[in-house]
């Protein structure tokens, strides 16, 4: 189970991080650089980022980065390795095209953002399941509020409200209704 909701944990800051990642690719291949140069600007930046703003995405691409500088590995064949290893669908996807486009001259550009229009809508979806989750676990929170309140007035109150009882449903009998 601890395995299991590690994985998750790990999945989930992948795809979150993606369409971050994505944007800014995107940009700074609108800017005029060339894709292996926007890479390692952008594996630079997360270098220099404070560490507690890392997650999993970050420091593996940190990772892909450091072994670049290492071995001189191209960081397109590093990022295709970590996508193809992640199992994550939506980040080997993406791995995909960035190496696609490395290999073939495939049009980067709209394959990408096209991409990172569904990982933002994916996001979205999540991050809205999210909070109708802990909606309804705020309804049954004060719902169990409510029914304590109710027990302890009861127990607080109980000889008062026997003693109304009583005395309501007596006159009720002595009336004969």
């Amino acid at each position: 189970y601890k395995d299991k909701k590690k994985e998750e944990k790990r999945r989930s800051d992948i795809i979150y991080a993606l369409p971050s990642f994505i944007n800014q690719l995107l940009l700074l291949l609108n800017s005029g650089m060339v894709l292996q140069e926007a890479m390692i600007y952008i594996a630079v930046s997360y270098k220099n980022m404070d560490e507690n703003h890392y997650n999993v995405f970050i420091i593996s691409y940190i990772k892909i980065y450091d072994d670049f500088l290492k071995t001189g590995e191209s960081i397109l064949k590093g990022f295709y390795r970590f996508g193809k290893d992640s199992r994550v669908k939506e980040l080997s996807r993406v791995a995909g095209i960035i190496a696609d486009s490395g290999q073939r001259g495939t049009e980067l550009w709209d394959r990408l953002a096209a991409e990172g229009e569904n990982l933002w809508a994916e996001r979205k979806r999540i991050a809205l399941e999210k909070i109708r989750l802990s909606k309804r676990g705020m309804e049954m929170v004060q719902v169990a509020i409510l029914v304590a309140i109710a027990v302890t007035l009861g127990l607080i109150f109980k000889s008062e409200i026997t003693e109304f009882v009583n005395d309501t449903f007596g006159s009720l009998n002595k009336s004969r209704f």
